[in-house]
């Protein structure tokens, strides 16, 4: 009996420690929940304790610990680097917030009712990829007056942005031709930020931008007045003390025929490859054996088969070439067959061979980010070749992606070398509108818009991408954002001290 009895006061021992630790634990567990869930007090401190990340750009979530928030956000502000953050919800011990773009100088400051606190540690801002105006003006509806001389913060609309070329010898010199009858062609000087127009007189329309290896200018000119017309044009570079060196250029016929609305050089021979929109077909032009001003009809595209370089799949559509910088191949751009074709260049004939699709499909217009003949786009515009820095340290076969506007689906995209297509900026903003097209600035893929972007230009140098955006009349550019001149060399926090000692 006596060690029953024993052993029932064990049990009844242990039940009383369990029970002890529950309620421990529960009344833990309350404390816990009333202080995630009780209101703010205004009679006690609000403390803040940490803040996680403490680095990125805007638009991060970012998590604010302490005690005494409360649960109503309506009396609650964050700001980072002076700027409001966006409060989505606090819960007592944290806040949860967005945080706002540009946000630079990265203090963060914590208010609740009338206490405010300011944390000793900053947010690292890390500068972002962004869409800004470079210049152009309309109203809401379109409307505004064209300036063929002005600032870019008064230029006017911008119309009809077609071909952007950089001067190869003035890298500051911007041009870009205009598919329509008004002006053809447009002189942006990025230093002076000043937008100039070249007349070319008796010349409606201009395309593609392309240089010789001796720096002067071809244009594609399309024409539908016969095979005598002219199609390509040249301007031979002059000199000037702003870098305009083609201001008082007059052009001369460089190539005839008709239906030609895309040309280029090929680096390693220098010839002009100039197409035929109605055949499909591509010519060469031969500077050496031909000079500037002695090729003899192309008519209606027919006849010249030691000219003919190749030919692409669609007939009576436009395309563009574009060489890539290396000139082992180049991409052909079918705008209204909605793909990219490759053609790559023979060491041993020195020809373009026959192309073939490398993305997109004939007549498939849509929007999808895969890869190659699978991939969708839908009317693209100008592309350009850009340097992928890790394509170089990992010694690839081929370091350059390929950008190019995206019209239809109003954003850019980028062609890897492996075929993968991805959106690079636009579409973004996605609560404002269920459209995919829209005007907003900001962050390249959470934010920005553009209304049929055709035009595209990058610049090595600065690493600054600028688009003819035709939809919004403006052109608009994509680089990461500069700090202020304020901030720029500013003394480290002494949060920042202690961390580098």
């Amino acid at each position: 009996m006596k060690c029953k009895t024993m052993k029932h006061g064990s049990i009844g021992l242990q039940c009383m420690m369990l029970g002890f630790i529950f309620a421990v634990c529960l009344g833990s567990c309350k404390d816990s929940k009333d202080e995630t869930s009780a209101p703010y007090d205004p009679n006690q401190p609000v403390e803040v304790t940490d803040f996680t990340p403490k680095s990125g750009g805007g638009k991060k979530k970012m998590i604010i610990y302490g005690s005494n928030f409360g649960t109503d956000r309506s009396i609650i502000s964050v700001k980072v680097g002076g700027k409001d953050a966006i409060v989505v919800s606090a819960k007592g011990t944290s806040i949860y917030c967005s945080t706002p773009e540009s946000c630079f100088e990265g203090t963060v400051e914590v208010k609740v009712g009338e206490q405010t606190v300011i944390l000793p540690e900053k947010y690292q801002y890390e500068p972002q990829m962004v869409v800004t105006d470079l210049c152009g003006d309309v109203d809401e509806l379109g409307n505004g007056d064209v300036v063929e001389t002005g600032p870019f913060d008064n230029c006017g609309k911008i119309e009809y942005p077609f071909w952007f070329s950089f001067d190869p010898q003035h890298p500051n010199i911007l041009y870009l031709s205009q598919n329509n009858q008004s002006r053809p062609l447009r002189v942006l000087d990025l230093e002076k930020k000043m937008i100039y127009s070249k007349k070319l007189d008796n010349i409606d329309r201009t395309t593609t931008i392309t240089w010789t290896n001796d720096g002067d200018m071809v244009l594609a000119t399309p024409q539908n007045n016969g095979a005598t017309n002219r199609n390509n044009i040249i301007l031979e570079r002059g000199s000037s003390a702003d870098g305009q060196d083609f201001k008082e250029s007059s052009w001369v016929p460089l190539t005839h025929g008709n239906a030609c609305n895309g040309s280029m050089i090929l680096p390693q021979t220098g010839e002009l490859y100039f197409n035929h929109r109605a055949t499909g077909n591509v010519y060469r032009y031969n500077f050496i054996e031909n000079g500037y001003n002695n090729n003899p009809n192309v008519p209606n595209g027919a006849g010249l088969p030691d000219l003919l370089a190749f030919s692409v799949p669609n007939q009576t559509v436009d395309f563009s070439m574009v060489p890539h910088p290396t000139g082992k191949y180049i991409y052909i751009i079918m705008h209204e067959s909605h793909y990219i074709l490759r053609s790559s260049y023979d060491e041993e004939t020195k020809k373009l061979v026959t192309p073939y699709i490398v993305c997109g499909q004939s007549g498939g217009a849509d929007y999808k980010d895969l890869v190659g003949i699978n991939a969708r786009i839908n009317k693209p515009g100008q592309g350009v070749f850009v340097l992928n820095e890790e394509y170089k340290a990992a010694n690839k076969s081929d370091w350059y992606d390929f950008y190019f506007t995206d019209t239809e689906n109003h954003c850019i995209r980028v062609l890897t070398p492996d075929g993968i297509v991805s959106t690079f900026a636009g579409r973004g903003s996605a609560s404002s509108t269920s459209y995919k097209w829209g005007k907003q600035n900001g962050e390249i893929r959470e934010r920005a818009r553009f209304n049929k972007p055709i035009a595209l230009a990058y610049d090595e140098a600065t690493k600054t991408f600028y688009v003819g955006d035709s939809g919004n009349y403006k052109i608009r550019k994509i680089a990461k954002e500069q700090a202020p001149d304020d901030l720029v060399g500013a003394e480290p926090s002494d949060s920042e001290n202690q961390e580098n000692q």
